[in-house]
């Protein structure tokens, strides 16, 4: 079946074409290969919010505004500036001159049709967060849009979480399911080649904007286990692996061709507990007792390596609205076991659960399950690990059908708590398995919030709902860890982005 699969998606137009087209000419041409544990689920990008789909893709399309370097700032990519004219309204000034690969230019337009796309339910885009305060997109000429809210918004619409910007003509000509295997964007490459699970490589786009990138060909080759990740590594077949086991640290820092990078990311992992199905989930003394009954600092110290830090809230420290005030679970066996007593299962009896999990998404994420499990025998809870293969385990994710309850990790690069709490915890978000209403409503308040004092004291009230109603086992974020040959030139970034663009060879 997966050989039936995999099939070649080819552009009509090659990239060594049109830079032969374009009289450009260079001495030799760079090529890097970048390994992370799953293959992208869709070159639409508008469909999805998976980061390595993500990585795939902004190598074809291009945000107003990128993030940058440290948490909360911006760079100007499609729009060249921007400021908020009235308390619903934010203004964006396009860049000229640019165009897509196929030679559409690029206007105001387009900001349009991606936003009126991710809002129609028909398109069911997991973005539909991303957009839900916009009101409506108005493009006064082709090199301004306004993007109006229904309120003020504390976060600017289209910073919070930016968008991709698509070509109109385009995804309109062609219809979904063309697009989302034959992207075109504005960005610095074009497709070449995506054969699903295999690979997916790229030629730099002659009519980027940007000039020519230091790397004329990317190739992104997805490696689920982790020691087949390193292999390739250390024989040279990529430049570049995402989540290396702290057990391969030792061989890369000292390989001949090898080096490791390493940086704090703004991924937490947690468990997450299907409060939408029936189950003992729905039971808060059972989800209290499974938060006392897990070890975090024996999971982050003997199967990551250490390489975590340890957090007590959805809304980490290295976030906006964290308050340390807000207090967290640490590992009590008998609390565990008296919460259990309570909710009608002494000594678990009664209780089996299944603990979702999916493989290679995550630095040691089947491990870190089965630790889990193990964790939750000692309190007697009977717990089942069910483990599969990403494209599987996203699919049931998007439909709320993992239950009763499921490992996620959350990346947020802007480091606010409005990207968390809004788009796993409210009751309307696609990837919520949890409702409550007043967190419904502290969270519109917090959004359209615009003083950070009163800001930050409704998420310090939601934080501590959240702590008392348990609807997560909040665990630790990651310490990401690369391997890259020691030909590449980059920096890890804590958003776990990867741009060829950024890269450079020796």
């Amino acid at each position: 079946m997966r050989e039936q699969m995999k099939r070649a998606i080819v552009l009509v137009a090659g990239a060594a074409l049109a830079l032969a087209a374009a009289g450009s000419v260079r001495a030799a041409d760079t090529t890097v290969t970048i390994s992370q544990g799953v293959d992208a689920d869709t070159l639409n990008p508008l469909a999805t919010t998976i980061t390595p789909t993500f990585n795939v893709v902004q190598h074809v399309y291009e945000r107003l505004a990128d993030f940058g370097t440290r948490p909360g700032d911006y760079e100007p990519k499609l729009a060249v500036s921007w400021k908020r004219i009235n308390p619903t309204t934010e203004e964006y000034k396009l860049r000229r001159g640019v165009t897509f690969s196929n030679g559409d230019p690029f206007t105001s337009a387009d900001v349009k049709f991606t936003v009126d796309w991710i809002k129609n339910p028909a398109n069911n885009s997991k973005q539909t967060p991303y957009v839900r305060d916009i009101d409506r997109v108005e493009t006064p000429d082709p090199y301004t849009v306004h993007f109006i809210s229904k309120t003020p918004l504390a976060i600017p619409p289209g910073l919070q979480n930016p968008l991709f910007i698509v070509d109109a003509k385009y995804f309109q000509a062609r219809g979904n399911a063309y697009v989302a295997e034959h992207p075109v964007g504005t960005g610095p490459y074009v497709l070449h080649e995506w054969k699903r699970d295999d690979q997916t490589s790229f030629d730099v786009n002659p009519k980027w904007w940007g000039g020519h990138p230091k790397i004329d060909h990317v190739v992104f080759k997805p490696i689920p286990e982790a020691g087949a990740r390193v292999a390739a590594l250390r024989t040279g077949a990529t430049d570049l692996i995402t989540n290396v086991p702290p057990q391969y640290q030792i061989q890369l820092v000292g390989g001949q061709n090898t080096k490791l990078a390493s940086t704090r990311s703004l991924r937490q992992l947690f468990i997450a507990f299907n409060t939408l199905q029936p189950g003992p989930q729905q039971n808060k003394l059972v989800r209290q007792a499974i938060n006392y009954a897990v070890d975090v600092p024996a999971i982050v110290k003997n199967v990551v390596g250490g390489r975590g830090y340890e957090i007590s809230s959805p809304i980490p420290p290295n976030y906006f609205g964290y308050d340390a005030s807000v207090p967290g679970y640490k590992h009590d066996l008998a609390k565990a076991k008296a919460l259990l007593v309570k909710a009608g299962y002494p000594d678990g009896k009664g209780l089996a659960l299944t603990l979702n999990a999916p493989i290679g998404r995550y630095n040691r994420d089947r491990e870190i399950a089965e630790a889990i499990a193990g964790q939750l025998q000692a309190a007697g809870i009977a717990t089942t690990v069910r483990a599969q293969e990403w494209v599987s385990y996203s699919d049931q994710l998007n439909r709320r059908a993992l239950t009763p309850m499921y490992e996620l990790g959350w990346n947020q690069p802007s480091a606010d708590a409005d990207g968390v709490i809004t788009a796993l915890f409210t009751t309307t978000a696609p990837l919520s398995c949890y409702s409550n209403p007043e967190i419904d409503k502290l969270t519109d308040a917090a959004r359209g919030e615009l003083d950070v004092v009163k800001r930050k004291a409704l998420y310090r009230q939601i934080a501590t709902i959240l702590h008392e109603e348990a609807p997560w086992v909040v665990m630790f974020e990651y310490e990401d860890l690369y391997g890259t040959s020691k030909r590449l030139h980059w920096q890890p970034r804590g958003d776990e982005n990867i741009r060829a663009y950024e890269m450079s060879l020796t």
